[in-house]
């Protein structure tokens, strides 16, 4: 109430005092106006003077991440935000220090360390850079684009970036809009125009905006000239679907209340509309689409963060490593100071020891810097750039009814769509199709409609039932589905209910937001961002009261073939908190009345005593019955007005619309006290039908060891349903419904059911929990160490059941209870929803999935990947999510063991020379090794290779328990790959030296360091590849190109490399012994990891190995390509892989 008096004191104080409108603008005196901390922002129409004190931003916009300016450093900031790249540049500037570079400052540092280094920073910066153009030149198009703004007595062309704040603007039809613009008047005679959001939203239905009447008339550059308007509302935010304002125009005595019908946003453009007149309100960085464009928050992979850790081990390997050489120095010169021929006249005592032996360490740290691959993040950026365009490319993947692929948003985290253990799904356009059809209702204690429902029908089938549909033929095949004999074609006006059912019929019809327009047959269509109101309105429509029209103030319906006029007096909107709405209209009597539908939990409330007596019990059980049947259910109320008390209702209802600050809560509080005793008018039940595949893709993904949990708006008994439908329940299952609201009852109820199921298979259970208990639950704010004991209790019992069902939930509570398991459970999870109300859930998951439906972009803007339906997700998690977890593994397990083989040799070398710190290989093939000759080869292997063809990873999803435990990445294989490398380091270097080291070439020249040097890293590179070879399942004229291909370019390089190997080339690779060696290292090095692949494929009992022996042999035997499966019994079976 303070809040009201102070508005209209200041509306009072304002409006007393208006100047005549040509001589100078309106001013506001309040001193609170220009406080900074003030929540409101001030609007003088067409009047830069008074704009300028407020400083508002330009409308030039920029999306650019960099400046000119700040480009370089603040790239490099970004990218040293990576431990690694510290190290590399750490151990680069290391090697610029001559007395500490193994083999001096500019002959090995710049090009090998330094100038590497420098090449990654400089690839990621130009990615980086190329980028920020891109981003750029989009800004660039934007800003210089034309509007037509009031500059004098007429409309002008005026550039995008030049428009500011309070600009008047005139849009004209499939313009977009330049800025956040307060709509004026349209050319529509009622003041409406059509706005399509898909560039803001995604949605493709057009929204309606409607102008007050009070400023319907200013069309002209002379009216608006003549006009002086204040616009007083909210600060800049990010809320596309609220705003709050308010308008003075000229003397008129009092606010004009403005909200999101008078407000037309950038990202959106007008459409079926000639021109609508606007005040720029927002412009630039100020507009809702700029507030709301923010980058999704940061995500690792669980590899990554786990490689982290290992880069941490392998560093701390390193050092010790450092350490043992340096002291086998010291301990080599301490033992030899007589080699005078290596100290000269030096006096080697313990200061000289001490201080070598202080540079020994850091020589040897640089010798063994790439035990650390500097390779590792370009082979995985690469890989992964190839997994993107597979996944994005994927025509099995795409929904060809909205012309929509799969895209992907962060390639980050493709390995941990092959590890997830909790998905957390929205129900309605994510399992459902968001298509509402008008199925069946109650009025008068009688059930109508006779239609079976989909979820029904897989219901009865698990049961082993038939059902038979009623309906004629012509109504299951017509676009209106509900049939009744005792409804359809006119026959409720011979009903003895009839006057109940037209009652219902007509609050159908009227109370709701949509706008029915004459499409070029002249039928009539309707224009609504709901479809459960476009479905509702249809229904009455086809059942006999049409919504023929709605001018500013008049709704106009025909019953039957009379017409009929309401007049519309006030609209409380619908808000998810409310679940509601209601409009207050004068029937032709010219009785006033509200009619209310909304949410059965909410309206059931809201009803007079006489009606739940008359209707309660058997309504209640209707709802039941819908619920069952997996129907979405709403009441429908009304109530006839006192006037008097409408009138004090009103005044205070436009207060609370023209308020400021709070404005939402305030109209919510005020509407609520005129939406009492009602009397019951109807209830209704809509289908929303499961998508394609949805069951079929739960079950299996089920099989596949993952947890799904269903979080929605629903009611419990169309939760539980469509649980069942959809094959998130099963009748086999023990499905627990949380009982009890107390804190104390919700306890008793957690620890009776862990008690009694503690032993118990998570097959065989099932949780569904209602928003208001996992209010309780979760409530950060209440109860203390007995709230923090409710939530372990029900975190304890929840993921002891394979499926669990929230229902009722809002979109906080759907974030909370993702984190709730995030952040207690060893797992990765996935959410996957398709709305705004999806984006706080999405975001919170470890991966983050949007579907592109009916629902907008918001949930797409927000998601690391977009698919255009759900049955898409079993392919992505259970093909591609388990291939790439598998290629990526092996590629981080492969970059860290090649890197050790090689660099260990340079150890053993070491020790054979005095460790003197001195490299066994020259400065360009150590280049070389990494970024050639290994570096590339794996890539073929983590973009391509296939441990089973994709319908069979579809086929069995037992597969992707891999994943899910780590088969093929943790600390026990990382560890055995090291170990691995260690033995085969021993092997490539001892024999080769062991052969070689007294030996002479054939025209008696000894063969020297850089003959070893040669045969060791032959043999290495012979190893590698040759391991790699073993580690491919699946082989192409790729793998054959990259792996032999590279291994013959070592010679290729080390004939074209110049004087170096001058003499050398020639006698090492046409020496018998070379060749003798190589394959006798080859042998010894390979021989036991082939012996132990066979031996663990012949004695591990595991399913893929079956899988993969049995189709081998059949494959053998009918010489048939692919397309061969094994049957739940372990029986062979072909099938087209075609069909």
């Amino acid at each position: 109430m303070h809040i009201v008096a102070v508005i209209s004191i200041l509306s009072s104080g304002l409006l007393n005092n208006l100047p005549a409108p040509k001589e100078c603008s309106l001013k506001i005196n309040d001193d609170r106006k220009d406080r900074k901390d003030s929540n409101t922002r001030i609007v003088y129409a067409n009047d830069e003077k008074s704009n300028s004190k407020y400083k508002y931003v330009k409308n030039q916009i920029t999306t650019t991440k960099y400046t000119y300016l700040n480009f370089l450093f603040k790239n490099l900031i970004e990218q040293f935000q990576r431990f690694a790249n510290c190290y590399f540049l750490f151990m680069a500037i290391l090697q610029t220090i001559p007395t500490l570079s193994p083999t001096g400052q500019f002959t090995n540092s710049v090009p090998l360390c330094f100038g590497m280094f420098v090449i990654f920073l400089f690839v990621t910066m130009i990615k980086d850079a190329f980028e920020d153009y891109t981003r750029r030149s989009s800004d660039k198009v934007t800003n210089n684009q034309r509007a037509h703004v009031l500059r004098g007595d007429e409309f002008v062309d005026v550039l995008w970036k030049d428009i500011k704040t309070g600009d008047i603007l005139r849009v004209e039809n499939n313009e977009a809009f330049p800025c956040d613009l307060i709509l004026l008047s349209s050319s529509h005679n009622q003041g409406l125009c059509y706005v399509e959001t898909s560039g803001l939203d995604g949605e493709s239905n057009l929204k309606i905006k409607k102008c007050r009447s009070e400023t319907i008339s200013l069309k002209s550059a002379e009216i608006l000239n003549d006009s002086r308007m204040i616009v007083e509302c909210e600060k800049p935010n990010n809320r596309l679907y609220k705003f709050e304002g308010t308008l003075m125009l000229n003397s008129e005595k009092k606010q004009i209340a403005l909200d999101t019908e008078q407000i037309c946003l950038r990202g959106s453009s007008l459409k079926n509309t000639e021109f609508m007149i606007g005040i720029s309100i927002f412009t630039g960085s100020d507009t809702k689409l700029m507030m709301n464009t923010k980058a999704t928050p940061h995500k690792i992979s669980k590899i990554e963060r786990m490689i982290n850790k290992l880069i941490l081990l392998v560093f701390a390997f390193e050092i010790m490593l450092a350490l043992g050489l340096d002291g086998g120095y010291i301990a080599w010169t301490y033992f030899n100071t007589d080699a005078w021929y290596i100290f000269s006249d030096q006096k080697v005592n313990m200061d000289y020891l001490a201080w070598n032996g202080f540079k020994g360490f850091w020589t040897f740290l640089l010798l063994l810097t790439d035990l650390i691959p500097i390779s590792l993040y370009v082979s995985i950026e690469t890989a992964k750039l190839f997994q993107t365009m597979m996944i994005s490319k994927d025509l099995k993947m795409y929904n060809e009814t909205t012309d929509t692929p799969t895209i992907v948003r962060s390639s980050a985290l493709h390995e941990d769509l092959g590890q997830i253990n909790y998905i957390f799904s929205d129900k309605t356009g994510t399992l459902t199709e968001n298509k509402m059809d008008f199925m069946k209702f109650s009025v008068s204690g009688i059930m109508y409609g006779t239609g079976i429902t989909e979820i029904s029908r897989i219901t009865a089938r698990k049961h082993g039932q038939e059902v038979v549909d009623e309906r004629p033929a012509h109504v299951r095949n017509s676009d209106f589905h509900f049939y009744d004999e005792r409804i359809n074609d006119g026959a409720w006006v011979k009903q003895e209910n009839s006057a109940d059912l037209l009652n219902f019929f007509i609050v159908l019809a009227i109370c709701n937001t949509v706008i029915p327009e004459e499409n070029d047959d002249n039928d009539i269509v309707y224009q609504s961002s709901s479809p459960d109101e476009a479905a509702l309105v249809k229904a009455a429509k086809y059942l006999g009261v049409e919504l023929v029209n709605k001018a500013m103030n008049t709704i106009t319906i025909r019953v039957l073939k009379e017409i009929r006029e309401y007049t519309l007096v006030e609209v409380i909107e619908f808000s998810s908190d409310r679940k509601r709405q209601s409009v207050i209209v004068k029937d032709p009597e010219g009785r006033l009345l509200i009619m209310t539908k909304g949410a059965d939990s909410v309206v059931s409330r809201l009803l007079c005593n006489e009606s739940r007596e008359q209707y309660g019990k058997v309504t209640i059980q209707h709802l039941d019955h819908f619920g069952n049947e997996g129907l979405r259910t709403m009441i429908c109320a009304q109530s006839f007005l006192d006037e008097e008390a409408f009138k004090i209702w009103r005044e205070e209802y436009e207060m609370a619309k023209i308020s400021i600050e709070n404005r939402q809560e305030t109209i919510e509080l005020v509407g609520a006290k005129i939406e009492t005793n009602l009397s019951f008018v109807g209830a209704t039940a809509i289908e929303d039908k499961l998508q394609q595949g949805v069951g079929e893709t739960i079950y299996d993904l089920r099989k596949a060891g993952i947890n799904i949990w269903m979080l929605t708006g629903d009611k419990l008994e169309t939760a539980i349903n469509i649980g069942y439908a959809c094959d998130l329940l099963n009748y086999g299952m023990n499905v627990l419904i949380v009982d009890g609201s107390s804190l104390e009852e919700l306890r008793s109820f957690f620890e009776k059911n862990l008690s009694l199921y503690e032993d118990a298979s998570p097959e065989s259970l099932g949780l569904v929990v209602e928003g208001e208990k996992l209010l309780t639950i979760l409530d950060e704010d209440q109860h203390g160490d007995k709230r923090t004991s409710l939530r372990n209790l029900f975190l304890n019992l929840s993921i002891k059941c394979k499926s669990v069902i929230c229902c009722r939930v809002s979109p906080k509570q759907k974030s909370d209870i993702v984190l709730l398991i995030k952040n207690n459970v060893t797992c990765v999870t996935l959410a996957i929803g398709d709305g705004s109300n999806d984006v706080s859930m999405i975001q919170s998951a470890n991966v983050g999935i949007g579907i592109s439906g009916m629902e907008g972009l918001q949930a797409v803007n927000a998601s690391d990947y977009a698919i255009g339906q759900f049955r898409f997700l079993k392919r992505l998690l259970l093909v591609h999510g388990r291939w790439n977890y598998r290629r990526v593994s092996k590629l981080v397990v492969y970059v860290f063991y090649k890197n050790i083989l090689f660099f260990l040799t340079q150890l053993w070398f070491n020790i054979y020379n005095g460790y003197s710190g001195a490299s066994l290989h020259d400065n360009w093939t150590i280049a070389l090794y990494n970024t050639i000759f290994t570096g590339l080869p794996i890539v073929a292997l983590a973009f391509m290779d296939r441990d089973v063809p994709d319908y069979i990873a579809e086929k069995y999803p037992e597969l992707y328990f891999q994943g899910q435990k780590n088969r093929y990445f943790n600390a026990k294989i990382f560890i055995s790959w090291i170990v691995n490398a260690v033995f085969h380091s021993t092997i490539c270097f001892f024999i080769p030296y062991y052969c070689l080291v007294d030996s002479k070439f054939i025209d008696g020249q000894d063969i020297d360091t850089q003959t070893i040097g040669i045969a060791v890293y032959s043999c290495v590179l012979a190893v590698t590849l040759f391991k790699l070879a073993i580690e491919t399942a699946s082989w192409t004229i790729v793998h054959c190109l990259f792996y032999f291909g590279f291994y013959l370019s070592f010679p290729a390089f080390v004939f074209s490399y110049g004087s170096v190997y001058y003499l050398i080339k020639w006698r090492i690779f046409l020496s018998p012994q070379f060749y003798f060696i190589l394959m006798l290292v080859a042998f010894a090095c390979c021989l036991r990891d082939i012996f132990w692949k066979g031996f663990v494929r012949m004695y591990d009992r595991n399913f893929l190995y079956e899988l993969q022996e049995k189709r081998k042999q059949i494959r053998k035997e009918m010489h048939w390509p692919k397309g061969i499966f094994v049957d739940s019994k372990n029986q062979l079976y072909h099938q087209d892989s075609s069909n």
